[in-house]
């Protein structure tokens, strides 16, 4: 038997997109023939999943998807509290995958039938016991002892007696094959194996997906980049807006993030986080804690942009410099919402323009007898009782809120707030979680509009309980 691969995903892949993995086997074609899936734990015996999959009916191959299965093992990391980098273990996952097989279990023989007294003795190695019930095959040779029979007698392991009468046999050396009656199967595990995969937070368009390579995303190089799909250009952020990106440096213990602004400040801190993914504070929050020129904060009153990069302890550039630019317009609201990008990293936008909040309140009322009372034997009731009686009154808040003018660049980016399954709303210093009520937006080009400036409706994700 053997098992071969005929094709995986690349071994640092986004969960979100399609994870197949096609395998062949020698033993397609046999009765009852499955292909066994084992999914682990990266470097573990802890088993997460198991599959048993059918062969394609046109070429044989098994073939599994386990994105849905890995979506579950992959969430988002945030830490408010990191002003550097931090860990982000909830961002990647690492595991195993072993192949094997299952089949109707089939003794053959090639060896020549004997003679056991009245019955037939079948010479091949075996695990049958006396009583088991097995069907024979007997082939073009011996067609005649094809049927259902029992085992009667175990001399050695490698032969076995069934009650199939001598004279049934035709061919003494014909060859010829036997399994248990209930069709029981073998099962063979780990005969292929791909292990020390990666998967980790993100979902790639479909025409982005298409040429998808992890070469980029494994920092290595001036031109890889970090796992965040915001804007290589013109994208804008205001003094105290914050952003943490995701960046994979396999594993390595030490690296610097570096910062460097138009007037020349140029600063960095150590990135110690050791998991595969780590995150790293690249926002208004950042604090760097080495000078190398100029004096800090990297982000001044009269600073137009500033860059970003990850490099190794020896200062080579590893990463992209992705170039962030201040936005120092007036505001009228302190406004911005964090949310996932489609890559696993923390992005934001501002909304400093006049933000409208409103209430919708949520009751459930129910009919009651009105109790009454009797005075002088007449039975009356007061004006104060109720006949309708209010219970669970919840309150919910939303929050209407706009953009300033955006480039086009950002628009297209403010699409994966829209759609991103966690946004947070930062109000000042004050966090709180939100949920983005818009089900659908318009996609807005320069060419058409030059002025783009953004409104979405949130809702706060926690609602006021009321009492009584």
């Amino acid at each position: 038997m053997a098992i071969t691969a005929i094709a995986q995903p690349v071994y640092f892949s986004p969960a979100y997109n399609p994870l197949k993995f096609i395998y062949d086997s020698t033993n397609k074609n046999e009765a009852g023939f499955k292909y066994v899936f084992d999914i682990y734990e990266s470097g573990t015996a802890n088993k997460i999943a198991e599959y048993r999959v059918l062969p394609r009916i046109s070429d044989g191959y098994g073939e599994l998807d386990i994105s849905k299965l890995m979506q579950g093992f992959v969430d988002y990391d945030l830490n408010l509290s990191a002003t550097e980098d931090a860990t982000a273990p909830n961002s990647f996952y690492k595991y195993d995958l072993k192949v094997g097989e299952e089949l109707v279990t089939e003794v053959d023989w090639t060896a020549n039938l004997t003679q056991n007294g009245s019955y037939t003795t079948i010479t091949a190695t075996h695990a049958f016991v006396v009583g088991d019930r097995v069907v024979v095959d007997g082939g073009v040779d011996n067609p005649n002892l094809s049927g259902l029979y029992t085992v009667t007698a175990i001399n050695t392991t490698v032969d076995f007696t069934i009650n199939a009468l001598w004279t049934l046999v035709d061919d003494a050396t014909g060859n010829g094959s036997v399994r248990y009656s209930d069709n029981r199967k073998t099962i063979t595990r780990d005969l292929a194996t791909a292990n020390n995969q990666y998967v980790y937070n993100a979902a790639f368009r479909h025409l982005d997906w298409i040429g998808y390579s992890e070469a980029p995303y494994v920092l290595s190089s001036a031109t890889d980049k970090f796992l965040t799909s915001i804007p290589t250009s013109n994208f804008y952020i205001t003094p105290t807006q914050e952003l943490y990106f995701n960046l994979c440096a396999n594993s390595v213990t030490t690296g610097r993030i570096y910062f460097e602004n138009d007037l020349g400040d140029k600063g960095y801190y150590v990135a110690n986080a050791s998991g595969f993914v780590f995150q790293a504070n690249v926002g208004s929050t950042a604090v760097p804690s080495t000078v190398v020129s100029g004096t800090l904060p990297i982000i001044k009153d009269t600073a137009t942009y500033y860059d970003v990069w990850y490099a190794d302890i020896l200062t080579i550039q590893r990463s992209a410099k992705y170039r962030i630019y201040l936005d120092h317009r007036c505001t009228i609201e302190d406004y911005q919402i964090l949310f996932v990008d489609r890559l696993g990293s923390i992005g934001s936008f501002a909304f400093q323009l006049r933000a409208y909040e409103s209430g919708a309140i949520t009751r459930d009322t129910y009919n009651q007898d009105i109790q009454g009372a009797v005075t002088s034997t007449v039975w009356g009731y007061t004006s104060t009782e109720f006949g309708q009686k209010t219970f669970s009154v919840s309150a919910e808040k939303s929050l209407q809120l706009n953009t300033n003018w955006m480039t086009e660049e950002m628009a297209e980016y403010f699409e994966e707030l829209l759609t991103s399954p966690l946004t947070i709303l930062k109000n000042g210093s004050t966090y709180q979680p939100v949920i983005v009520t818009d089900s659908s937006y318009e996609i807005e080009k320069q060419r058409n509009n030059n002025l783009i400036k953004k409104t979405i409706t949130v809702k706060y994700a926690n609602q006021d309980i009321v009492n009584g």
